[in-house]
């Protein structure tokens, strides 16, 4: 877990081995909730784990061992995310108005009056 790439990467570190499917997916589920509610806003899960005290073994008696009693509600917490889960491209797609907003994304010969095109080394592209 809490690998990355980018400028800063990052190779990630074998958190549990030997998980049937539903430990893995209480294990996934636990952690990114753990993850959530603890990192600063948009922090990378690397540099999050960097900065955690007590590093990987902190987090494995965390999530693995529930040494803060914690993980009953974390798993709450993440089926009410998957339960009031909605795509918004499905539910665009699915909608005629919100679809028209998309018209000039489509194969559509008609112009877009709100886009204007410039030219860049012989190519269009928006100004």
């Amino acid at each position: 877990m809490c690998g990355n790439g980018g400028m800063r990467p990052r190779h990630a570190e074998l958190f549990a081995t030997d998980l049937d499917d539903e430990q893995l997916y209480r294990t996934i589920d636990r952690f990114l909730m753990f993850y959530v509610r603890t990192a600063d806003r948009l922090q990378r899960t690397s540099v999050w784990r960097e900065n955690l005290d007590g590093g990987l073994e902190y987090l494995k008696e965390v999530i693995l061992e529930d040494s803060l009693g914690i993980n009953d509600e974390l798993e709450r917490q993440m089926q009410s995310v998957v339960d009031t889960y909605q795509c918004e491209w499905a539910d665009a797609i699915s909608d005629p108005e919100k679809l028209k907003r998309f018209r000039s994304f489509v194969n559509d010969d008609r112009p877009d009056p709100s886009i204007i095109m410039t030219s860049e080394r012989g190519q269009l592209r928006p100004a």
